[in-house]
């Protein structure tokens, strides 16, 4: 059954002292939908979102911005979890230097992206079911930092097509 979804959206505008006014763009979500519990009952589910948008939100923009837009970015903030959570302590602050905290903040991004790609190819599997993630990635830094690692063959192999197989 395609769940029943009822969007309400208006402006809301916010008073301070009566002297500054800050308009918001707002629009909740209420949604109802039905499923099946384990007892095989038929139940139904709520949930209520709420976004704010630094733009006007209208009829003909009010899916398009919400659903497809902010929906998405909340997969992009799981990311962001992940990186502050789980191992690679991550934070807002490291830098003083706007240009320091860029770079920080896309090499960490695409730390996570390989160490992602590395879970998940066929090459490194085994080695990530045996040190677990965290282990994983501690052995290859290490490796990576480790004078026993042959500049020569390195550049051999880098020199050939490469492939990742993914599972």
């Amino acid at each position: 059954m395609i769940p029943a979804r009822e969007q309400i959206y208006r402006d809301y505008a916010f008073a301070a002292n009566g002297r500054q006014r800050l308009k918001l763009n707002l629009v909740v979500c209420e949604e109802s939908w039905e499923k099946i519990d384990e007892q095989a009952r038929t139940v139904t589910e709520t949930s209520r979102h709420a976004w704010l948008s630094s733009q006007p939100l209208r009829q003909d923009n009010v899916h398009e911005r919400c659903n497809l837009g902010a929906r998405h970015r909340w997969g992009i903030e799981a990311g962001f979890l992940v990186e502050k959570h789980q191992g690679y302590h991550y934070e807002h602050a490291f830098a003083l230097d706007w240009n320091a905290m860029k770079g920080y903040h896309l090499l960490m991004r695409l730390a996570h992206v390989f160490n992602t790609l590395a879970r998940f190819t066929r090459q490194l599997r085994n080695l990530y079911q045996e040190l677990g993630v965290r282990g994983a990635i501690a052995f290859i830094r290490n490796s990576c930092a480790a004078p026993w690692l042959d500049p020569a063959r390195l550049r051999l192999l880098l020199a050939e097509p490469f492939l990742l197989q993914l599972e």
